[in-house]
Order: structure tokens, then C-alpha cells, then sequence
């Protein structure tokens, strides 16, 4: 933005791309106005048609429309394309006949594809350096699409004065000279810049053609599906929506205002996209917003309320930016030229459908044409573009339902749960599944010691009932081995300082599940297992476990995955006993005397989520389990503990001992 050039031409642009959106309803304002004594069904089909002429020249024209820009001089082709246009524009109420608007739309659409590819490569081309070129290219893009609400609104404010201050016969003139003064405008920025560069290239898919060819991917054609889905939904409302306001009685300020929330939703969705329901499926979240756009549309379909149309209008048009910020997100490949991204094929898709939907869906409108229903204690008035719109809803449905079970990539996660899981911003993981992901594991127990782990998190207590357990065990005669994760032994030591030290900035989870997965094996090799081995009661504070629960449910991770890695790095070592120290977060936090570690300072919504893992892994494997209510007296936690260690410890005598001296202790007199 520091180059004066690059800021006079980005707002030439955003006021010729303001243009380029105005003169939609604009044209399709007029087609309905000169059809306004013809009847419903004509006026539909007038808008219909001049909508689809309008998105015609993308469809079949868009590789010419690239050659002949790539070969102009970008600074005049945009000047040029400006011009023309608005001289389009004028003649269209001084002619006043509907054949005539029909074909300014589409000649105006011909020029609109041909400012299109120059304004995107006219941007870039003022910048030297890739890295604000690529900023530029972003902002090139912004730039076209970002006038449409404004576009939109602009439309039902000009309805509204034109409606206050002009005859019926020039109302719906007023926005399309509008449009021609504001593309007036834009080209006498344009002529202030003395040269843009052609250093940027022009590259145009046809759409035809990019269809033709296929996506490439069986997932990309699932995406397809669904965003021919979306398009369907969004088309449809736009196709109707002029006819339709007019027999709510909204005329052409309500039509206006019904694009107005369909823009703002879109844009909405796009941004909204991927930053909602983070730790839910993209591919999911996709098929569920198709699906709410279709019964959104529905919605608007059958309540006759004007606001309630332009507020379910917008609602559609943010699921459906959900669905296409998701469903393009899912394929881009930055790196790759337009005409082989499978991006590229989704646009293609959204184009054609929308075409044609422009064309069928108002000709269904005047085909049904209006109807009052009995309804017993009183009447419905359904009318046309109603039914074509909820005929559009069951299409809709439909490819949204086989699109949703294409893209599904967690068929076997129940979505209600899966969904509650990430509107808390967890990952759902059915504890069953948890429970195989164990099984599947190698588990060894020891031969002829016995391992205890202790779990739970921050300030539950562990520490102090590992310590009494052992305690315990040794009055009994017991060999004991008290232990403890991370920090066993001296290259655990190392990793605990890394792993806890609040100072430890910048490490990735998967790095901090695999540190953790080193300190456990040292762990075992070392003390563990030789422990084991020689007949030891092993009592350790913390084992996989916390793994599962921290690094798996709290970081949002895999939990089969840290199961795997852990049993490859322990040898499948399963604890005989696990005793969960079970306690909200809260309360244990409030506990901990010494300052908050890097694990223990993280926020609340992460050790909720850990606790919420504690209870899964428990519910997986329960007769590995004791849990135990943390917020108790001590001495009751120590009893139960005791009683339920009782029954898996091995018999005190050493093992042997009777069969070498004949079932009795040898008694020697002194």
C-alpha cells in the first residue's frame, strides 16, 4: 500500500468492481419492471434470462475473454471495459425494451470477463518482490469479490429514494445510471496511471472443458457434488428473489435488501469457515452446511414474511461461505496453475450450476404459477416461485446427502457426540474405540512383580497416595520401587526440564507427546522393568495414561496414535493396577503450592478436556481401573486404595521357599 500506483489502482478497481455487482440488479430490476403487466410467470422468466445471460459468457466464452486480455494493454483494456460498459448502460432506459436489456446483459457481462483477468493481473504486476506479490494477488481478489455487499446494499437504498422522488415509469432507472457514473469513475482513475506492466500472467480455464476433464480425485468429486449442492441453494433464491419480494411487497428495495443478506452471509461463511468448530471434520463440517443451506432455503421458501426471507436469505449465504471455504480449502494446491487445480474445478461446477438454475428455476416458477390453499381455518397463498424453491430444497438435499456421505471421513464416529465434542472444542473419540486402539497393542505384564500407576490431574493427590501406598506395601514386607514420570532417571531429568519449564516456548505438540514417549521408554528400561524382574512392587507416579489424556484429548491429538507410539516405546508394559485420582481442575489447580509449570499454567478448557480423557480411558478398560474421589479425606482414599491393591499382590514368602524345606520353614536351635 506504500505504492502510490498500486493505491490508485486498487481503488479504481474497488470502484469499478462496485460497478460490475450494481449492474446485476440493476438489469434484473429493469427486466421486471418492463414485464410488470405481463404477470408473475413472465417476470420471472425476464429475470431469470437476463441473469443467466449475465453468467453465460463465463461459462462458454472465459478462455477467448483470457487470450484477448492477456494480448491488450492491461492499463487500457481496464479503461476500455469500463467505457463501454457504461455507454451499454445508458442506452438501456433510453431503449426501454426488454430485448434490448437482455442483450446489454449480456454485452455487459462479455466486458465484465474481459476486465476481470486484467484487474487481477494488474495488481500484482506493481509489485516487485514475490512476497508482496503473492499480497497483492490476495488483495486483487478482494477487491473483485468485496464490493458485492456494498453493491447490494447501495441497490435497496437507490430503491428506497427512487421509490420517494420518481414516477413509476423511471424508478428503475435511477440505479442503472448510477452504475454507469460509478464505472466513469473507475476509468478516470485508470487514465491517472501512467503504465501497468504485463509482467503478470493471464491464464483462463474454460469451465466446459475443466469439467469435461474430471477433477483428477474420487474426493474430488464428492466436493463437486456438494458445492453443485450450495450453488443450486444460492442461485435459486437469487433467481426468484426479485419476483418474489415483489408479491410480498418489497418491490425492488426488498429485493435489494434480500441480496444484501445473501452477500454479507457469504462473506460471513468464507471467514467464518475455517475458524469454526476447529476440531471437527473440514469434510463434515461441508456436508453438514450444505445441508443447513438447503433447509434454510426452505425456510425462505415457505414463510411469507419478507424479513423473515432476508434473514434467512443471509443465514443461507453464511452455510454456504462455510461450505465453500471448506470445500476449496480442502483442494487447493497453492503451488499448482489455475487450470490444473482441482480448485479450479469447483468453480467450474459453481458456474455451470448456477447457469443453469438462472434458466430452469423461473420457468418452474411460471410453470406451477400461484395457488391458494385451504387450510381449514384459513388460506395459503403458494405461489411459484415458492415451489421452485422447494424444489430447489429437495435437490438440494439430495446431492447434499450422498455428498455428505462421500466426504464423511469419520463414518465411524457418531456425529451428535462428534459434534458436541468440537462445539467444546474437543475431539470426540468413543471410548470403545480407545479401548481397541489398546487392544490392538502388545501388552506385557510383569512375570512376577507387579506395577501400579497412579493418575489424575494437577493437585488430585497422586504423589501423596503413591507415597503412602508404598509406605504401606513396605510395612508388609514388600520390595517397593517408588517412581515417577517425566524424570526417572538422568536423561529424564533432561526431558522433564524441557517438557515443564514455562521457559520452554515454541515446541510442537506432536514433538512434546514424542519427548514424553522418550522419557517413558528410558523409564522402563531402566527402572521398570529391572524392578519387575527381580519380584519388586513397582508404585509410579503418572505412566501412559497421561499421555492419553494430555497429549491425546487435551492437545487435541490422536489418541491411537500416542497409543501406538507409547507401546512401541514401553513393549506393550500395561500396568496391573491403575488408580485415578479423579478431581475438577479447579479445585486441584487451587492446591499446588509451587508456581504453575508449562502443563500446569495451560487454561481450564484444556484440563477439562484432560478430565473428560481420564473418564474415556477408564470407561475403556474398567477392571484395570480404580477411580477414586480426589475431594475426600486422605485416610478414606488410602483405605480404598488399600483394598483394592490387596487384591492383585502376590504372596510376601518368596516363592519357593516351602518346597525347600518340605512344606516348613527351616528351624535352627541356638
Amino acid at each position: 500500500m506504500s505504492i502510490r500506483p498500486f493505491r490508485r489502482l486498487r481503488t479504481a478497481l474497488a470502484v469499478s468492481g462496485l460497478g460490475l455487482w450494481l449492474a446485476v440488479p440493476a438489469l434484473t430490476a429493469m427486466a421486471a419492471a418492463l414485464t410488470s403487466d405481463d404477470g408473475a410467470a413472465t417476470r420471472a422468466r425476464a429475470v431469470g434470462a437476463v441473469l443467466a445471460l449475465m453468467l453465460l459468457p463465463a461459462v462458454l466464452l472465459a478462455p477467448i475473454a483470457g487470450v484477448l486480455a492477456a494480448r491488450v494493454d492491461r492499463r487500457l483494456m481496464l479503461i476500455i471495459t469500463d467505457v463501454l460498459r457504461l455507454v451499454i448502460l445508458v442506452t438501456v432506459p433510453l431503449v426501454n425494451t426488454l430485448p434490448w436489456t437482455m442483450a446489454a446483459a449480456f454485452l455487459v457481462a462479455c466486458l465484465g470477463l474481459l476486465w476481470a483477468p486484467a484487474a487481477r493481473a494488474s495488481l500484482p504486476a506493481l509489485v516487485r518482490d514475490d512476497e508482496h506479490r503473492a499480497a497483492a494477488r490476495r488483495s486483487a481478489a478482494r477487491v473483485l469479490s468485496g464490493p458485492a455487499p456494498v453493491a447490494a446494499l447501495l441497490f435497496a437504498i437507490l430503491a428506497l429514494i427512487a421509490d420517494g422522488t420518481l414516477g413509476r415509469d423511471t424508478r428503475h432507472d435511477l440505479p442503472i445510471y448510477v452504475t454507469a457514473a460509478v464505472l466513469l469513475m473507475s476509468a478516470a482513475v485508470v487514465a491517472a496511471i501512467r503504465d501497468i506492466p504485463a509482467t503478470e500472467p493471464i491464464n483462463v480455464p474454460s469451465p466446459l472443458k475443466v469439467i469435461f476433464q474430471g477433477p483428477g480425485t474420487a474426493s474430488a468429486r464428492g466436493l463437486g457434488l456438494a458445492v453443485t449442492a450450495v450453488s443450486l441453494t444460492v442461485a435459486a433464491i437469487v433467481a426468484v428473489a426479485r419476483v418474489h419480494t415483489g408479491e410480498l411487497g418489497g418491490g425492488d428495495a426488498g429485493y435489494g435488501s434480500v441480496l444484501t443478506g445473501l452477500a454479507l452471509g457469504l462473506g460471513f461463511g468464507v471467514f467464518l469457515g475455517p475458524r469454526v468448530l476447529v476440531p471437527f471434520s473440514r469434510r463434515r463440517l461441508l456436508g453438514l452446511a450444505v445441508l443447513a443451506a438447503a433447509v434454510t432455503l426452505g425456510v425462505a421458501a415457505l414463510v411469507q414474511n419478507l424479513v423473515v426471507v432476508v434473514f434467512a436469505t443471509g443465514l443461507l449465504g453464511v452455510f454456504a461461505g462455510v461450505a465453500w471455504t471448506n470445500g476449496t480449502a480442502t483442494l487447493a494446491d497453492p503451488d499448482a496453475p489455475d487450470d490444473t487445480r482441482p480448485a479450479a474445478y469447483l468453480r467450474s461446477v459453481a458456474a455451470v450450476t448456477a447457469t443453469v438454475v438462472f434458466a430452469v428455476v423461473p420457468l418452474i416458477a411460471g410453470a406451477v404459477g400461484s395457488h391458494r390453499i385451504d387450510l381449514g381455518g384459513g388460506v395459503y397463498d403458494f405461489d411459484g416461485t415458492g415451489a421452485a424453491l422447494l424444489i430447489a430444497v429437495i435437490v438440494g438435499l439430495l446431492c447434499g446427502v450422498f455428498a455428505y456421505r462421500r466426504l464423511d471421513d469419520r463414518r465411524d464416529i457418531p456425529l451428535v457426540p462428534d459434534l458436541r465434542a468440537a462445539l467444546r472444542g474437543e475431539i470426540y473419540t468413543p471410548p470403545e474405540q480407545i479401548a481397541a486402539a489398546v487392544a490392538r497393542q502388545p501388552v506385557q505384564r510383569g512375570q512376577r512383580g507387579v506395577f501400579i500407576a497412579f493418575e489424575g490431574g494437577e493437585g488430585a493427590g497422586k504423589t501423596t497416595q503413591a507415597r503412602l501406598a508404598a509406605i504401606w506395601l513396605r510395612d508388609h514386607g514388600y520390595d517397593v520401587v517408588t517412581t515417577h514420570e517425566p524424570g526417572a532417571t538422568k536423561i529424564g531429568m533432561r526431558l522433564r526440564a524441557m517438557l515443564l519449564d514455562r521457559d520452554t516456548t515454541g515446541l510442537s505438540d506432536r514433538a512434546e507427546s514424542l519427548l514424553y514417549a522418550a522419557d517413558r521408554a528410558d523409564h522402563v528400561a531402566n527402572v521398570i522393568k529391572p524392578a519387575m524382574e527381580r519380584g519388586a512392587i513397582v508404585v509410579s507416579d503418572r505412566y501412559v495414561d497421561s499421555s492419553l489424556a494430555y497429549q491425546g484429548f487435551g492437545r487435541q491429538q490422536r489418541v491411537e496414535d500416542i497409543a501406538r507410539v507409547n507401546a512401541w516405546a514401553t513393549g506393550g508394559l500395561v500396568p496391573d493396577l491403575t488408580v485415578l485420582m479423579e478431581i475438577p481442575p479447579s479445585s486441584g489447580r487451587d492446591r499446588l503450592s509451587a508456581p504453575a509449570d508449562r502443563i500446569e499454567s495451560l487454561p481450564d478448557e484444556f484440563h477439562e478436556r484432560v478430565r473428560a480423557g481420564f473418564h474415556a480411558l477408564a470407561e475403556a478398560d474398567p477392571d484395570r481401573y480404580l477411580i477414586v474421589d480426589a475431594t475426600r479425606p486422605q485416610s478414606e482414599l488410602s483405605r480404598e486404595i488399600q483394598y483394592r491393591i490387596r487384591e492383585i499382590l502376590p504372596d510376601p514368602v518368596p516363592a519357593g521357599t516351602e518346597d525347600a524345606t518340605s512344606t516348613f520353614p527351616v528351624i535352627t536351635d541356638f
